[in-house]
């Protein structure tokens, strides 16, 4: 079994293993992993490897897109929608021009995101914890 199918392995089995509010830090995470991915291998002349990132990032938005849960999340879950309905676009069209910079302000929008998405998971295990511990 090769490295990278090992690798692969131990993140489906991440992925599976995360509650729900652990899932979509991860999601994010892994966004922002094949985003700069693709900002490198397009700087290195990958093209193939460009692709295989931006389909990776576009699966990871539409996961992110299905998590979205409307009855609860109300006007918030429709706004990340239309947010990542933009992104998608983004990672398509510079998938097609290679804009480093567009790449570059489409990195810069999400890692806020990621950040605000670890603390809220933070903050809802804590919660869970001291609910347990009392």
């Amino acid at each position: 079994m090769s490295y990278d199918r090992n690798l692969s392995t131990y993140r489906e089995t991440s992925v599976m293993g995360s509650s729900r509010e652990q899932l979509v830090p991860l999601l994010y995470e892994h966004l922002l992993v094949n985003l700069k991915r693709a900002a490198a291998q397009i700087r290195q002349g990958d093209l193939e490897g460009k692709a295989q990132s931006f389909s990776n990032a576009s699966a990871i938005v539409y996961e992110l897109l299905a998590a979205l849960d409307f009855d609860r999340g109300g006007e918030l879950a429709s706004r990340l929608a239309s947010l990542y309905a933009f992104w998608t676009q983004e990672i398509s069209d510079i998938s097609r021009t290679l804009d480093l910079d567009r790449l570059d302000q489409l990195i810069e929008l999400v890692q806020p995101l990621h950040e605000s998405w670890v603390e809220a998971a933070r903050a809802a295990g804590q919660e869970r914890a001291a609910g347990g511990a009392a």
